[in-house]
């Protein structure tokens, strides 16, 4: 099942003076809005979202198992 959102910010995690672990894709926080106005803060690959050309202000799926798709 998925769930209908709207994209309300997309921010990069913030690592401070630590590197990413190897292998580690670089995360960003995708704060994310339902119809009802409650939100949830998703933290998903930025290549991912980059690949998938989602953007602030894009309306998005959420899939049971986590992942996005632009709706």
């Amino acid at each position: 099942m998925e769930t209908v959102y709207r994209v309300v910010r997309i921010d990069e995690q913030m690592y401070g003076c630590e590197e990413l672990p190897a292998g580690q894709p670089v995360l960003c926080d995708v704060t994310l809005a339902d119809a009802a106005g409650n939100t949830h803060i998703l933290p998903y690959p930025d290549k991912e979202l980059t690949r998938l050309g989602i953007d602030e202000g894009d309306t998005v799926a959420l899939a049971a198992d986590g992942t996005l798709k632009k709706a």
